[in-house]
């Protein structure tokens, strides 16, 4: 069990790692995305400086990318008959997001992996993910920082988690949401200031 949770992790960090936003404003505009903008490469960020066509591709490839390694990690436990349970799940997204974070093939600058987080989320447990959501729009349609309802939609993800039957170890998931709320923290001194940028 102990070998699949270490397949689980490094498959999903690795395929993770690949960032689309790089790769496209390198193509786009042959520029690497981290020096533009808020220098995140991440959708937000892919929209503001390739538009909005790219920032959906972004966005598109980002989720695809995760569910790939969802799918493969669900496919091996088929296959070796090994439970997929909460613990390998919850690997899967910390890894995830360790690797959009902090990714190998790009000197370990990614983005801040919110799309990451939410995509591994749905896969793993969609009632939950989806009460997330839900609020994160909210408050960004609200006061049109991205980064708040991001924020708050993966800090809500942990107290469901603590205290309703969902299918995430709870250590871990609030490992994976320090991770993102740490990324955000240039983010929260400027809502803090109210000079946060505003998504429109």
């Amino acid at each position: 069990m102990i070998l699949f949770y270490i397949f689980v992790f490094i498959l999903s960090y690795f395929i993770a790692a690949i960032n689309p936003a790089i790769l496209l404003s390198k193509k786009v505009l042959k520029q690497d995305i981290r020096e533009l903008g808020s220098n995140n490469a991440g959708t937000t960020n892919a929209i503001r400086t390739m538009g909005k066509k790219w920032g959906a591709l972004v966005f598109v490839l980002d989720v695809l990318k995760v569910v790939t390694s969802f799918v493969i990690s669900f496919l091996v436990a088929k296959i070796f008959n090994i439970p997929f349970n909460n613990i390998a799940k919850s690997l899967f997204m910390l890894a995830s997001i360790m690797g959009h974070v902090f990714p190998i093939y790009y000197s370990f600058k990614g983005g801040k992996g919110v799309a990451t987080y939410l995509t591994s989320a749905l896969l793993i447990d969609y009632r939950a993910a989806l009460v997330c959501i839900v609020v994160g729009i909210l408050l960004i349609l609200i006061t049109r920082w991205v980064s708040l309802g991001s924020i708050c939609g993966t800090f809500l993800l942990v107290i469901i988690t603590m205290f309703m039957d969902t299918n995430f170890n709870v250590l871990i998931t609030a490992m994976a949401t320090v991770l993102v709320i740490y990324k955000h923290k240039t983010n929260i001194v400027k809502i803090l200031n109210g000079k946060e940028n505003k998504l429109f």
